[in-house]
């Protein structure tokens, strides 16, 4: 009878804290259009985690957070950011097994509104050992449950990007077979699931096994070795030190400490479209910039606009054009031979441009770059700004342009450097200027002067000339930006491998989720 009353003293909290926890949720009602997930198993056994969530509140009076489960404890995120590139504020949250994140959408929150959200993040210790194979090892992973959304989740994707020389015939499933298996762009092996209406509440349970060759999960005998040697020696050196210290101890003179710490400073040489890529601008807006690259290069020119735009390669290879840089040729090889874009191709070429930036930065300080890149963009802006006479500012704009696209708030700080009470007359050669999309045809050389315009007609322009540019690049912004996020099937299914295996970490399938991921069964979300 003790024993039954301590119990329900220890119960009733965490009913009291559920009764409040839950209703909070209630009031709001929301639901899982889409979730999609990528996992790449590093050789270290850790992992890294891409969600790709999209969800539409329905009624209610949301605050805007959304509660994403993480498998285990000790993960770290590397970034959140909505469908337009912006960061969101998030908060790392965990009580009892729960471990997961908070993140805050910005304001205002819309009721029938999608909301895309994109988290990175990694999580250690997530590979162990496949008993039922031996000399495999394995991983068993659900994305974040949803316990209290409306419907059912239209469409819910994982893919495992396994270690670099995994062969298709070494790679087991577990709990589901592959919807498909396929390499990546990096020649890495893919396998991926994919189902539709799927129960928010339901665990979707994938899992794979491959042999331990490929990645080093713990430490071996020579570890310890090691390890061993390594503190015999320490203990050597320091009776060496000692002996040394009191032979020279009357002989030592007294030398000031001096602290030093290396830092290689700002990364230098970066070119406008790659300080865009480093200053966190869109990808469209990147796309942008080597779009108006190529019209200054005279590499292209743009053939029509609507749905979206379509380009004729004024050099047939690019040894006959102008010096071209590797995402400028990347750009062009993505020119389809009806002028249209391939977009498979342009987020090959995004992605590609990311990781160049990325190893040309590696070793220096990514502040101090930001900084330096920043700066340099706020010197071009000052130089148009503080020209005295219209024409000074022009010939200030037209060195710059290529710095200035670089800013995010181009189109704000243009119109606010060529106010309406000064008059700009556009010069026909002013290429930079006529070669955008427009709705009157350019002005060719030698034709007649055009009329003069107001300053703020003249920024007008251009502005509205790049927002139809990057409105037209892609067909649809929210497709090409889930194209970043590649967990989806190759184009070419192939056959799946089927194996009567359990993929566990332990004897049977039942004990799964405490071997592989001790917190798998608690990875479950929400929004509020």
């Amino acid at each position: 009878m003790v024993a039954a009353s301590r119990w329900t003293i220890f119960l009733l909290p965490i009913f009291v804290l559920a009764t409040c926890i839950y209703p909070a949720y209630a009031q709001v009602k929301y639901r899982v259009d889409r979730e999609w997930v990528q996992i790449s198993i590093n050789k270290d056994g850790s992992i890294d985690i891409l969600y790709n969530i999209t969800m539409t509140y329905i009624s209610g009076t949301p605050k805007g957070i959304i509660t994403l489960g993480m498998p285990k404890r000790g993960f770290q995120i590397h970034y959140v950011r909505d469908i337009d590139g912006r960061n969101l504020t998030h908060t790392i949250v965990s009580y009892g097994n729960f471990y997961g994140v908070d993140i805050e959408l910005k304001a205002p929150i819309l009721l029938n509104k999608p909301y895309i959200v994109i988290v990175c993040a990694s999580v250690p210790e997530m590979i162990y050992e496949d008993e039922a194979n031996p000399g495999n090892v394995g991983l068993k992973f659900y994305p974040s449950t949803f316990n209290d959304a409306e419907g059912k989740i239209g469409d819910i994707r994982v893919a495992i990007v396994l270690p670099e020389g995994v062969k298709e015939d070494e790679v087991k499933y577990a709990e589901r077979s592959f919807s498909n298996i396929y390499r990546n762009e990096e020649n890495l092996l893919v396998v991926y699931w994919e189902e539709n209406n799927w129960p928010p509440a339901k665990e979707f349970w994938v899992g794979v096994s491959f042999p331990k060759k490929y990645v080093n999960i713990g430490p071996d005998i020579w570890f310890y070795i090691l390890v061993g040697g390594s503190i015999a020696a320490f203990i050597a050196m320091i009776g060496v030190v000692i002996v040394l210290a009191f032979r020279g101890l009357r002989k030592a003179r007294y030398e000031k400490p001096r602290i030093a710490i290396e830092a290689l400073g700002p990364a230098r040489g970066l070119t406008a479209v790659e300080a865009a890529v480093l200053l966190d601008l869109k990808p469209i807006k990147v796309l942008t910039m080597i779009l108006f690259s190529l019209l200054l290069k005279r590499a292209v020119e743009i053939i029509s606009t609507d749905p979206v735009i379509r380009l004729r390669r004024l050099h047939h290879d690019n040894t006959d054009g102008p010096n071209l840089r590797y995402y400028e040729i990347d750009f062009l090889w993505a020119i389809r031979s009806d002028g249209s874009l391939d977009e498979r191709a342009l987020a090959r070429l995004y992605l590609n441009l990311r990781d160049a930036v990325n190893l040309k930065i590696r070793g220096f300080s990514r502040i101090d770059t930001i900084n330096y890149y920043r700066d340099i963009v706020n010197r071009a802006w000052q130089q148009v700004t503080q020209a005295g006479t219209p024409e000074l500012k022009c010939d200030a704009l037209e060195g710059n342009i290529e710095w200035l696209l670089a800013d995010e708030r181009f189109e704000e700080r243009l119109r606010i450097a060529f106010p309406p009470d000064i008059i700009i007359y556009p010069r026909p050669g002013w290429w930079w200027y006529w070669g955008w999309p427009r709705d009157q045809p350019p002005i060719r050389t030698g034709e007649v002067k055009p009329i003069p315009i107001p300053g703020q007609e003249f920024a007008n322009n251009i502005a509205l000339a790049i927002q139809k540019a990057a409105n037209n690049i892609v067909l649809n912004v929210q497709e090409f930006a889930n194209r970043l996020v590649p967990a989806q099937k190759a184009q070419i299914a192939q056959r799946p491998l089927r194996y009567p295996s359990c993929v566990c970490a332990c004897a049977s399938c039942a004990c799964a989720c405490a071997c592989v991921s001790c917190a798998c069964a608690c990875a479950h979300g929400g929004a509020r």
